[in-house]
């Protein structure tokens, strides 16, 4: 089974990447990889699927789509506080131990 890699989207803060980085995670920055300003189920979503991404937003009202979706590399919502840095690593590192890219496939996974 593959080991989760992470794909932030815009909402996400990049020292909650780089943290999950020095622990060592693969995260993927849209503003790294040229993705800002694009339709979240049609380019973001898409992006992450076609490189073996589990996408990690803010953006409940997206992450409620994806949820009616047939096909993608999984979707993490966080729902907690958005200034809590510590909150999403622990969240998001615990998950990504505990789930493999396999086990996320098609799913909506709401964290805080």
């Amino acid at each position: 089974m593959a080991k989760i890699s992470f794909y932030f989207d815009e909402m996400m803060p990049r020292k909650v990447a780089e943290q999950l980085q020095k622990r060592g995670f693969e995260v993927v920055m849209a503003v790294d990889v040229e993705m800002v300003d694009k339709d979240d189920l049609l380019e973001h979503l898409q992006y992450a699927t076609e490189h073996s991404l589990t996408l990690v937003t803010q953006d409940r009202p997206f992450a409620g789509r994806a949820n009616e979706l047939l096909y993608h590399a999984g979707v993490i919502c966080w729902t907690g506080r958005q200034n809590d840095i510590g909150g999403m690593v622990i969240a998001l590192g615990v998950f990504g131990e505990n789930h493999s890219l396999e086990e996320s496939a098609n799913l909506v996974f709401w964290l805080k």
